[in-house]
């Protein structure tokens, strides 16, 4: 990854853990000035978001370190790991919410926020959301799964925080209890987005296939560019921001070792220029067969078989003839 993005990269997740500090302690005050505990409960939430994202930049630098011998692919991974404590720790604080409002609208302890507790939700609503938009362009031209986690929890923030303006505004224009159904609404959504953002890293860790469109695009690069070359088989799998691709081609048997260096560092260079996250491109070369379909296809049962009846009757003729 070029430097520029790197920086782009870290002061994203550095302006990303700020923020959710600065709007923790701005909806914490303001929650209990105005008496909303929908607002205080969104409160708790960005100061978890705080923590985690901490991680998440501790993440983001760890995955920066060069490859060495114990890690040869690199740290890219360790991104998938922030990501999934991101959504756990998303999922555990949204339960504790979800109870604590429970809990309270049981035993009827119900206020009615203040009128300054709108401009509050509307203030975290606008703020979540640019933040929102600002991590996923940095996200989506990284390729960062710690950033892209970071951008949808900052969608979740926004979300959330129209959930809490609508319970306060009902709240005050009568539905006492508005208010904390609208914190426990919060929380569902909340318990949902730590969800798909943990499932997402999980499915990066068990080394996830790379987006079907991405590996249909390098498909045609190679028809487009290199026609007498037939795919035999084109895999992917996520590390972290990088891909590593696999592809095994048919070529002519009448190819040799040189030619074949030579198209494979081309092939590479255009793969690279195409797709600057695929950092790690493995080919493989193999003659073509002759077939109709380019690959013969073997009946392994029958196969066995006759290499079974093919060894019994070399040990009948090897045998001895039996004398009376």
């Amino acid at each position: 990854m070029p430097n520029k993005c790197q920086d782009c990269r870290d002061r994203a997740a550095w302006l990303d853990m700020f923020t959710a500090l600065a709007l923790a302690i701005f909806k914490t005050a303001l929650g209990v000035l105005s008496g909303s505990m929908a607002l205080q409960a969104h409160s708790l939430h960005s100061f978890g978001d705080f923590l985690t994202k901490g991680i998440n930049l501790a993440s983001v630098k760890l995955s920066s370190r060069p490859a060495n011998s114990a890690f040869p692919y690199g740290y890219g991974k360790i991104q998938f790991l922030s990501a999934n404590f991101i959504g756990i720790s998303l999922m555990g604080g949204a339960f504790a919410m979800l109870w604590y409002n429970i809990s309270h609208l049981g035993a009827g302890h119900v206020q009615v926020p203040e009128f300054s507790a709108v401009l509050g939700a509307l203030i975290s609503a606008g703020t979540a959301e640019l933040m929102h938009r600002y991590l996923r362009c940095v996200g989506e031209h990284t390729n960062s799964p710690a950033i892209m986690a970071a951008a949808a929890d900052n969608r979740g923030d926004a979300y959330s925080s129209l959930a809490v303006l609508g319970g306060i505004v009902l709240s005050i224009l009568g539905w006492v209890s508005a208010d904390h159904l609208a914190a426990i609404l919060v929380s569902v959504l909340v318990i949902r987005i730590g969800a798909i953002i943990a499932w997402d890293s999980i499915h990066g860790l068990m080394d996830g296939s790379v987006p079907a469109h991405r590996i249909e695009a390098i498909r045609q690069l190679l028809a487009a560019h290199h026609p007498g070359i037939r795919v035999v088989d084109l895999r992917g799998r996520r590390m972290g921001e990088a891909w590593e691709v696999d592809l095994r081609l048919s070529i002519s048997s009448q190819v040799t070792v040189d030619e074949c260096h030579t198209l494979e560092k081309e092939i590479e260079a255009r793969i690279g220029r195409e797709m600057s996250h695929a950092c790690h491109i493995r080919i493989r070369f193999v003659p073509e067969s002759g077939g109709t379909s380019g690959d013969r296809v073997i009946d392994a049962a029958s196969a066995v078989d006759e290499f079974a009846d093919l060894i019994e009757g070399s040990a009948l003729r090897s045998r001895p003839p039996i004398v009376p």
